[in-house]
């Protein structure tokens, strides 16, 4: 596989020993759990203890794409799968690392890789996917909680796919206090350019920033385009444009612009010059929190490694997230033309 290297470093250290009872693959679990406001947007149904610092959740997949049901046949979307271990590691913060409710989480940073037999799944129905996870507190202070989470994730026996992530639980006066001060140290809210709805290819050549067209972004239709191209930019150049009345990315009212919001505009940014569909690999790192109300650049050039993108996420000169997007066939990164 082209550019990208097998790694152990997050599959669990040992076997996974039985949990006590069968876990259920029903009902989903409370909303609030995994800080979601919308039942339909969990995709836990269980979890329990297996060991000292390890976990057996059980969770089921009824759609398997990310964003959308994209019909039954289509490979298995990776974001799916951090989404998935994200409200896990939420479950068990809350349930088992007894955070309360109401505390803050900052994710720092995500390592994640389909198996060839992950990307290979394209499923035909619900799927009932197995996470055995380890997750284990780094630091404890009376402001914030260190944990990470690795965890092996397995449809029918099958491994499809392993993740990595680091997060801290800050208690809310200290978020509140950090929040505040980034916020003040932001640049100036100014309101971003209405880009036009889709034409303009050609030669690009207009002065507002064009919406990616759906076939750009690698959707049927609009509603889960996150990008606009500036027609006076490189190539690899973009802006987000985000609806926040996105039923899934913005399912709950945030003061930063979510985690999961970047990392499908990476995906997004990548296809749009030249990159395959899906990412089998996925290294991403957080480093500062995006004001909603401030324009944020989107910029793709060829990653460190033969098959590989490298993404990142700046606001007014501070990088927000960065990513290597990994793929089983080498991406050209040249702007996507209309093959319709």
């Amino acid at each position: 596989m082209s550019g990208i290297t097998a790694s152990t470093r997050y599959l669990p250290p040992a076997a996974q020993a039985p949990p006590e009872r069968t876990l259920s693959f029903r009902h989903r679990l409370p909303a609030a759990t995994v800080h979601k406001a919308a039942q339909d947007e969990v995709l836990l149904t269980d979890a329990a203890r297996t060991g000292d610092g390890r976990f057996a959740v059980a969770a089921v997949w009824h759609r398997h794409r990310f964003l959308h049901p994209g019909g039954t046949g289509r490979p298995l979307d990776p974001l799916l799968l951090v989404e998935t271990v994200r409200q896990a590691l939420i479950h068990l913060s809350h349930r088992f690392h007894r955070v309360p409710q109401g505390h803050p989480f900052v994710l720092a940073a995500l390592d994640l890789d389909l198996t060839p037999a992950g990307s290979a799944l394209r499923p035909a129905g619900p799927l009932h996917l197995l996470l055995d996870a380890v997750c284990t507190r780094t630091t404890a202070t009376p402001h914030r909680t260190g944990l990470v989470l690795d965890a092996l994730a397995s449809v029918d026996g099958v491994p499809v796919g392993r993740a990595g992530f680091r997060w801290e639980v800050r208690h809310p006066e200290f978020y509140a206090l950090v929040r505040d001060r980034a916020r003040r140290s932001a640049p100036t809210p100014t309101p971003t350019p209405t880009p036009a709805s889709a034409p303009t290819p050609a030669g690009e050549s207009a002065g507002e920033p064009r919406r990616l067209a759906p076939w750009e972004a690698g959707y049927p239709d609009d509603r889960h385009v996150l990008l606009a191209r500036d027609p006076g930019g490189a190539p690899g150049a973009f802006l987000l444009d985000p609806d926040p009345g996105h039923p899934v990315l913005f399912d709950h009212p945030s003061d930063h612009v979510p985690g999961m919001v970047l990392l499908e505009a990476f995906r997004q940014a990548a296809f749009a010059t030249g990159a395959p569909a899906d990412p089998a690999r996925i290294r991403a790192a957080f480093g500062a929190f995006g004001e909603p109300d401030v324009p944020v650049g989107v910029t793709v050039r060829p990653g460190p490694d033969a098959g590989t993108a490298e993404v990142t996420a700046v606001q007014g000169g501070t990088t927000l997230a960065s990513a290597v997007l990994g793929y089983r066939s080498a991406p050209d990164l040249t702007p996507r033309r209309d093959a319709r």
